[in-house]
């Protein structure tokens, strides 16, 4: 569009993250629109505290508006304290849109539509929601597999094959901070692939390590598994929130 941004650390001519949204804000002739994606990781940053900015830009900014989006929903909420009478945005207006899995029908709805504008004969769409679930990007990672293939078994092999690497992947991710309980979270996610309540949870963990386990410790690890959207909860039992979640610690 014509229009660059340039981020530099030095001490000089450092640009604030207020001033920013001004220069933003003075520069659109009717609105500019920003997204910060996967916002929970905000929370990571040392030194500087994003929320009043985001509140100056609410309260004074009107061209700006200011999309936060992420995946674990738990740490976002936390992040932003918008219940918090001394968080800087207690009080403001915001609309939340929060996308959840498909259910069966529409997964297949989904699907049929997929196909039918690829001009693909295609009839097994319980049978890939029963394999995927809900998620709408692993239903169009095989629908895409399967365009290229045209093999039901070989392209539902490769989507379970990379999503397994990718969750592993983004579970590595999510425990960079927590590397001292790395192997308690490895046996949580396994108890919990199949579902369990506390108590199984907490007999696993303590019969693999020898040890007694605390309460508070338990809870704070299946806190962070809920905040950060890995596991649910079911009842009195902690499930993965997604089936791919449970296929890839089960196998």
């Amino acid at each position: 569009m014509g229009n660059e941004i340039y981020f530099g650390w030095g001490k000089e001519n450092r640009v604030s993250f207020s001033s920013l949204l001004d220069s933003l804000n003075d520069w659109a002739e009717d609105k500019v629109i920003l997204v910060l994606d996967e916002a929970q990781e905000l929370h990571k940053m040392r030194g500087f505290n994003i929320l009043p900015s985001l509140a100056y830009a609410f309260d004074n900014l009107r061209k700006v508006k200011i999309i936060l989006s992420g995946s674990e929903i738990g740490l976002l909420l936390k992040f932003l304290k918008l219940e918090d009478a001394g968080s800087p945005l207690f009080g403001r207006a915001f609309s939340r849109v929060e996308l959840k899995p498909f259910t069966k029908e529409e997964a297949v709805e989904f699907l049929r539509r997929g196909f039918e504008e690829l001009k693909v004969d295609f009839s097994d769409y319980e049978k890939v929601y029963n394999e995927l679930g809900g998620i709408p990007g692993w239903l169009t990672y095989f629908g895409f597999r399967y365009y290229e293939i045209r093999e039901f078994d070989k392209a539902m092999n490769e989507t379970l094959n990379y999503a397994k690497r990718f969750i592993i992947s983004e579970f590595e991710h999510f425990l960079l901070d927590k590397m001292i309980a790395k192997e308690r979270y490895y046996t949580i996610m396994k108890s919990t692939a199949n579902c369990n309540n506390w108590s199984g949870i907490k007999n696993e963990l303590e019969a693999k390590e020898g040890i007694k386990i605390s309460d508070s410790e338990l809870s704070n690890y299946l806190n962070h598994l809920l905040d950060s959207s890995w596991l649910t909860k079911v009842d009195d039992r902690y499930c993965p929130s997604e089936p791919l979640i449970g296929r890839a610690f089960k196998e």
